[in-house]
């Protein structure tokens, strides 16, 4: 591990149109203790957002949750959008700190976190360095951050096409995307074990909504989240069971392939909302399926993310 001395690091000016910014937020929120974190939470992300137009990345801070006073409220969050990347966290660090302290409610559906010291006069902020990814919500030794000239590499990438959505009404119509397969093609002699886990499941739920239909439709998909040599694949499937004309059950459920009794443990699986952010989650531990469940109308659009560590997978639909 470089030691932070030896690894370059960007200090920038707070202008006083950033204070003011900051002190604007503040003055929205009654709790002394919340309009100093969201003060000090303004700041940072000014300094990160500084710094990478001058490294011609470009954001868009007002798609950011930390640009909206009701999500400042109920959140420590200090995200900026990437444009065309995801979202970044820029963590204050104050002077004599050693550690970046990392809330539980940004601990998923980032790219990076970026540590900012902030000075004690508040007029200048210096970028230390960043983490790529974190796996639990702890507080992490400044002596552990990867330098920025990495972080800007990471940035520099160019990222995949994003792929088209998945049409889940196109299912209901017997049109299914190239990948999603059957259950019994996509998990035999899995497949016979799992109906019968997800039935009583579905049962309840069909009778709860009386207007529930008895068509239904469950389309799988295998993702590997392992690493070279080691192979880590689940099934992801989705089964869809319409409610009236303009509502979808909607069952996402994951288990383990390859005659595996249990998912790997630490796994994630998320349902993420047209913003990308996290509305249903679970984590695997000495777990053999997951599922979550959840109602949605035509026309919406959410994302289904399976994590492993640093490995994700991420499918897109609109329904």
């Amino acid at each position: 591990m470089r030691n932070l001395s030896e690894c370059l690091t960007f200090t920038v000016p707070i202008s006083l149109s950033d204070r003011a910014l900051a002190q604007q937020f503040r003055s929205q929120h009654s709790s002394p203790e919340k309009a100093k974190q969201v003060y000090l939470n303004t700041l940072a992300v000014s300094a990160v957002k500084f710094y990478l137009r001058c490294m011609e990345v470009e954001t868009n801070w007002s798609a950011s949750l930390s640009w909206n006073p009701a999500m400042q409220a109920v959140m420590d969050v200090a995200d900026l959008q990437v444009i065309g990347q995801g979202k970044i966290e820029c963590l204050a660090v104050l002077p004599g700190e050693k550690v970046i302290h990392i809330p539980p409610e940004v601990c998923s559906d980032r790219i990076g976190y970026v540590a900012v010291q902030l000075d004690e006069s508040l007029r200048e902020a210096t970028l230390l360095g960043f983490i790529k990814m974190v796996s639990e919500c702890n507080s992490v030794p400044l002596s552990e951050l990867r330098s920025l000239e990495e972080f800007i590499l990471q940035l520099s990438q160019t990222p995949e096409t994003e792929k088209p959505p998945i049409h889940l009404s196109k299912w209901l119509m017997n049109v299914v995307d190239i990948g999603w397969q059957t259950i019994e093609s996509l998990l035999i002699p899995q497949a016979a074990e799992l109906a019968f886990t997800f039935r009583s499941a579905e049962e309840s739920l069909a009778q709860n909504s009386a207007e529930s239909s008895t068509i239904s439709v469950q389309k799988g998909i295998l993702v590997d989240l392992g690493r070279q040599s080691e192979s880590k694949p689940i099934a992801l499937i989705v089964e869809l069971i319409p409610i009236c004309e303009q509502e979808i059950n909607i069952f996402v459920k994951v288990c383990p392939t390859n005659s595996q009794k249990y998912l790997p443990e630490e796994l994630e699986v998320m349902v993420l909302d047209d913003l990308g952010t996290p509305v249903m989650q679970a984590i695997a531990r000495n777990t053999k399926s997951i599922q979550l469940n959840f109602s949605s109308k035509l026309g919406e659009r959410f994302s289904i993310k399976v994590a492993l560590g640093d490995v994700n997978f991420i499918e897109a639909f609109l329904v």
